[in-house]
C-alpha cells in the first residue's frame, strides 16, 4: 500500500515545483553484451548549485521525469534506473513511477538493516526491480543479494583481481550483473571476460572507431544529401539528380515522400523532383539523416536514436545560442556519432564529405565554435552530476535541447519508418 504523503515531502516537493525552470536531468545507456540499450540510468544535475539533498535530488526525478517529461519520453519502452537513498525504500517517501519499466537503486551507503530488507521486499511485491549500486560484497549480505534483479559493480574503484573475487561472490545468486564505469576498450573486454551481463560507461556511449570497413553508394549518396542540404542555394533539381543516382533510395523516396510531406499533404508523384518539392528540404534532411542510418545493421539500433537525438540537440543549441550555425550544427551532430553506427571510422565518413576545413576540425578535434558546441553535447550525453563544458553552453539551453530532442527523435523515427516493398 502507498504510503500517504507527508508534509515534509509536501515542502520539498513544493521547492522541486518553484524551480521547475533550473531542473537538469540526464541519462546515461546501460548496455547488453550486444551493446543494445537495455535500460537508462535517470540522473539529477546539481550544477546551478542548488545543494538540494538526497531526498530531495530523488523527488525531483520522480516529478519531473515521471510527471513533467514522461518516462516513455525519456526511456521509451527500455527500463529507467533511478537512485533512491533510504526513505524512499523503507516506505516513508512514495516512489512514483510505474514498477514495470523501474529499477530502483539501492544506494551504496544504505545499511542492510531489518527495515530496508522489509523496504525492499514491499516494493518487489508492488512490482518494482532492485540493483544494488556501487555495489561491495560483505559477509551477511546474502538476504539482501537474494532480492537483487541487478548487482552493480564500479570497476574503476577495485583492482582486476578483487573485481574477479567480486564478481565470483555475487555469481551465486540470480541478479544480472552490471559492470559501472566501463572507459577504455581494455576494460570492456576485461569485463566480457569476467561474464558481466550489463555494462555503463563512457567508452559505451561514445562512438566506437572501426578501421577495415568502406562506406556502400546508399550510405555515399545520402551523405552527399546532407551535405547539399546546408547549402541553401541548392535547387530541387540537383537534389533530385543526386537521390537517382541510387535506385534503392530512389524506390524509398517515392514510396516515403507522398505520406510525409509537411502540412499532411499526400498526391501520386511524377518524379522524384516533384517529392523533393513536396517534401521540403529540411524534412527531407530528416528523411535521408534516417535513410543513412536505418537498415545497416552494423551497430546496434539504439544507436540510431542516439544519433538522431545528438544532431537534434546540437541544432537547437546552436538555434539558441549561434543561430547561424544551425543547419552546420545538425551535421556535424549527426556525422559525429556516424562511426558507431556504420562501422567505419570517423576519418573514413569524412573522407567522403567535402566539407570545409572548419568542420573537419569540428568533427575530428572539437575545434571552433561547432566543435565547442559538440563537445559540450557530447559531455551532457556521459551523464553525472557534472557537465564539463568546453563550449560554455547555457545549461538550461543543453537541459531543454535535450529533452526536446528526445521527443523529436521518438516522433522523426515513428514518423519516418522504412516503407517495405
Amino acid at each position: 500500500m502507498t504510503p500517504a504523503v507527508s508534509v515534509p515531502l509536501v515542502s520539498m516537493l513544493g521547492r522541486i515545483m518553484l524551480s521547475m525552470e533550473q531542473f537538469l536531468v540526464g541519462r546515461q545507456p546501460i548496455f547488453d553484451a550486444r551493446l543494445d540499450v537495455y535500460g537508462y540510468e535517470l540522473l539529477f544535475r546539481d550544477d546551478l548549485g542548488l545543494g538540494v539533498d538526497a531526498d530531495s535530488k530523488t523527488a525531483d526525478i520522480l516529478v519531473h521525469a515521471g510527471l513533467d517529461i514522461g518516462l516513455d519520453h525519456l526511456v521509451g519502452s527500455k527500463f529507467a534506473f533511478v537512485n533512491v537513498p533510504r526513505s524512499f525504500i523503507v516506505g516513508d517517501l512514495p516512489i512514483s513511477l510505474p514498477p514495470e519499466q523501474t529499477v530502483i537503486e539501492v544506494l551504496e551507503d544504505v545499511a542492510h538493516d531489518e527495515e530496508v530488507l522489509g523496504g525492499c521486499r514491499r516494493l518487489i511485491s508492488e512490482g518494482y526491480r532492485l540493483a544494488l549500486d556501487d555495489y561491495v560484497y560483505a559477509e551477511g549480505d546474502e538476504p539482501l543479494l537474494e532480492l537483487a534483479s541487478f548487482v552493480k559493480l564500479d570497476i574503476q574503484d577495485v583492482p582486476d583481481g578483487d573485481l574477479r573475487r567480486q564478481v565470483e561472490h555475487c555469481s551465486g545468486f540470480a541478479a544480472r550483473l552490471v559492470a559501472e564505469k566501463v572507459e577504455t576498450h581494455d576494460e570492456l573486454a576485461v569485463c566480457e571476460g569476467l561474464a558481466f551481463d550489463l555494462f555503463q560507461g563512457y567508452l559505451l556511449s561514445r562512438p566506437r572507431s572501426v578501421v577495415g570497413r568502406t562506406l556502400n553508394p546508399a550510405q555515399v549518396t545520402c551523405l552527399r544529401l546532407i551535405e547539399q542540404l546546408q547549402d541553401p542555394d541548392v535547387s530541387a533539381q540537383q537534389l533530385a539528380d543526386l537521390i537517382e543516382t541510387d535506385p534503392s533510395l530512389g524506390y524509398r523516396f517515392l514510396h516515403a515522400a507522398p505520406v510525409r510531406a509537411e502540412g499532411g499533404l499526400y498526391r501520386k508523384l511524377s518524379s522524384i523532383r516533384e517529392g523533393v518539392v513536396l517534401l521540403g528540404t529540411r524534412r527531407l534532411r530528416d528523411w535521408v539523416s534516417l535513410m543513412l542510418l536505418a537498415g545497416t545493421h552494423l551497430g546496434p539500433q539504439e544507436t540510431i536514436a542516439i544519433a538522431m537525438t545528438r544532431a537534434r540537440m546540437c541544432e537547437l543549441v546552436a538555434l539558441a545560442e549561434k543561430p547561424a550555425l544551425r543547419d552546420s550544427a545538425f551535421t556535424v551532430g549527426l556525422v559525429s556519432a556516424l562511426d558507431l553506427v556504420l562501422g567505419v571510422s570517423l576519418e573514413e565518413v569524412v573522407h567522403h564529405l567535402a566539407i570545409t576545413d572548419d568542420l573537419v576540425d569540428a568533427l575530428l578535434h572539437h575545434g571552433g565554435p561547432i566543435g565547442a558546441l559538440l563537445a559540450d553535447v557530447l559531455a551532457w550525453e556521459v551523464g553525472g552530476e557534472g557537465v564539463r563544458r568546453r563550449g560554455g553552453a547555457d545549461l538550461m539551453v543543453l537541459a531543454k535541447a535535450y529533452v526536446d530532442a528526445l521527443g523529436w527523435t521518438n516522433d522523426i523515427c515513428k514518423d519516418f519508418e522504412p516503407v517495405s516493398g
